[in-house]
């Protein structure tokens, strides 16, 4: 309780000390050192208008919020492309490994390439075209300090390369996350804490500190969340705002909005087994759209899976069982477990449920808590436990199909 009185008191200080600037649209980034470390990364986030720093979900979050690593559980592989303007690209690269004991580590790439500029001598005669690279590379380590409070931080190398000049600095970044009044999610991020300077030719420039202050809250059963971030870059502009909403639906697919200082956003998503794909963009009046493209892919580390065979049977016929297998790995031992079987309505008709180690299996029957057998169909499960550590792991899926009429068709006689 301690931790979310002192999370309450930080955050109010911060958007009463810091954020008493006027909020308004504004681009102003042109000539800042350091520009594409504030450019924001995944389609996801950029759909829902750059307000992710509470609800960072995957390897993005080594971007907008190291700490969101800590309660992240697969190892997860990110990948996003976007197409800019003026032959620019921007791609970011990312990896995160959760550990029992040492917290959760995250490695990324950024990069940004420009197409080619005319270069001209004094006399403005043409003499050849040139390109401009900048790259950072991001190591995080993130871990939960309290339970529901975690910290985490980034060492980051950048490099700028623009004609026979090339430039390397170093810097941090600090990322702090907790849970309030049990839905609302908190991330306050401080971007280049510790700024790098870079030196091109004759002279060093450092790159401003950005201190980012977001909230998520997810509503229907977490198919809806709406998430905002409040922004200031020291000492080059205004605070900015940036607020989004995602809707998730047929557990695979997801819509976004958002507004990316008074700039709307669109997105979507797709979710198959452990690969995603998202696309986001945002509309540039001046230039037109700026479209993000993303893969991501999640396997192994902490998670819990079901898995029945044969999944598809029937319980008056021939093979009237399906053996249910149930796994789990934890950063702690469970204490509990729930398993729920649903139907298409998203009625819990068979439950299962009991305190310490999982079983080897469970066998259905095809039949309801009372002993009623179910009607044909799809049916789908709910699949929880809970960690001696205070960690709830869950996870939800098509379990079985139930045919108890068989193969349909026509019966012939040949001549």
């Amino acid at each position: 309780m301690k931790y979310k009185l002192l999370s309450c008191f930080i955050v109010c200080l911060l958007l009463i000390a810091g954020f008493h600037y006027p909020v308004f649209a504004q681009d102003g980034l042109a000539g800042m050192p350091g520009t594409y470390l504030h450019m924001g990364v995944g389609a996801q986030a950029l759909g829902l208008g750059k307000a992710y720093t509470a609800l960072a979900s995957d390897a993005t979050a080594i971007y907008w919020n190291p700490a969101a690593l800590a309660n992240q559980n697969p190892y997860q592989v990110y990948f996003m492309h976007s197409v800019l303007f003026f032959d620019t690209n921007f791609d970011y690269l990312a990896g995160s490994i959760p550990t029992r004991q040492l917290g959760s580590f995250g490695l990324g790439l950024m990069y940004l390439n420009s197409g080619d500029f005319d270069q001209r001598n004094e006399l403005n005669e043409e003499l050849d075209s040139f390109g401009i690279n900048d790259l950072a590379f991001l190591f995080s380590w993130s871990r939960e300090l309290f339970k529901g409070f975690s910290a985490g931080i980034n060492y980051k190398l950048v490099t700028e390369h623009m004609l026979d000049y090339s430039g390397v600095g170093h810097g941090f970044d600090l990322g702090l996350k907790t849970r309030l009044f049990d839905r609302v999610d908190v991330g306050l991020m401080f971007l280049n804490l510790i700024p790098p300077r870079v030196k091109l030719a004759y002279e060093s420039q450092t790159y401003p500190m950005q201190i980012r202050l977001g909230a998520a809250m997810a509503f229907l059963e977490n198919k809806l969340v709406v998430s905002a971030d409040v922004g200031k870059i020291m000492g080059w502009e205004s605070a900015m705002l940036n607020i989004g909403a995602e809707y998730r639906f047929m557990n695979n697919y997801a819509v976004r909005a958002g507004l990316n200082n008074g700039r709307l956003t669109l997105g979507v998503g797709f979710m198959l087994n452990q690969m995603g794909i998202d696309y986001g963009h945002k509309n540039v009046a001046e230039f037109g759209l700026n479209h993000n493209f993303a893969v991501k892919y999640a396997f192994g580390g902490f998670g819990v899976n079901a898995k029945a065979f044969p999944e598809i049977f029937s319980p008056v016929g021939e093979q009237n069982i399906s053996h249910i297998t149930l796994s789990a790995k934890s950063r702690s031992a469970i204490v509990q477990w729930s398993f729920n079987i649903i139907d298409k309505k998203g009625k819990i008709i068979r439950s299962f449920s009991e305190r310490g180690l999982l079983p080897e299996e469970i066998v259905w029957d095809g039949r309801d808590d009372s002993g009623v057998l179910v009607e044909d169909g799809k049916y789908k499960y709910r699949f929880e436990i809970w960690t001696l550590d205070g960690e709830t792991l869950k996870d939800e899926g098509i379990l079985v199909s139930i045919d108890t009429k068989g193969p349909s068709g026509t019966l012939g006689l040949a001549p």
